[in-house]
């Protein structure tokens, strides 16, 4: 079995029977969710203006929620920005949503012009909120840094290799992202394809 899932969430959610190793278990839940205390701004307009303005879309910042901002416009001509808020979760439980929004719009504004005050759409994913993604203890633990890997796959007899984590958490050079969820399904796909 291929478990999608990061090995936090897998050993709150998911019953073994019979159990999983202490030790394991004990390790997949100390390994943080890399996404759990994240949140991600979007804005989506009817034209990507700032390329006009011969800007990128990227930015760096200090000022404002968003400390990274990223053009996400598609090739087919949706075009939009989105930034990775800056704000602790516990900062940003305090804050509505259409304040947070509207201090998201002022950063773009500062950056790329009075265009960017009215999208068409916007929208936050805050990835602290949702319990799929995140833990009690990634609220009081979260990630600061792309740990190392755990053991993705029981060693004892009963559990080696009919359960192989395959999130991006369990990838041993690509931990925590979107690189790291690739590599870790190959690798788990290479496991079970060694078995048949």
């Amino acid at each position: 079995m291929l478990i999608a899932l990061a090995p936090r969430l897998t050993a709150q959610h998911i019953l073994f029977s019979p159990a999983l190793p202490p030790a394991l278990l004990s390790q997949w839940k100390h390994t943080a969710t890399w996404m759990a205390p994240h949140a991600k701004y979007v804005a989506v307009y009817p034209e990507a203006f700032w390329r006009k303005q011969g800007l990128s879309g990227q930015a760096s910042s200090h000022v404002g929620p968003m400390g990274e901002i990223h053009d996400a416009s598609t090739s087919n001509g949706h075009a939009a920005l989105f930034g990775f808020l800056g704000i602790p979760a516990s900062v940003r439980k305090k804050v509505s949503e259409a304040d947070l929004m509207a201090h998201c719009r002022a950063q773009l504004v500062r950056l790329f012009g009075s265009e960017a005050a009215t999208p068409e759409y916007e929208y936050i994913k805050d990835w602290s909120a949702d319990n799929f993604t995140a833990t009690e203890d990634d609220w009081k633990n979260p990630a600061v840094s792309h740990g190392v890997a755990p053991e993705n796959t029981p060693n004892d007899q009963i559990w080696h290799n009919r359960i192989i984590g395959i999130a991006s958490e369990w990838s041993q050079h690509y931990s925590g992202y979107l690189a790291g969820a690739i590599d870790a399904a190959q690798i788990g796909v290479q496991r079970i394809q060694q078995l048949l």
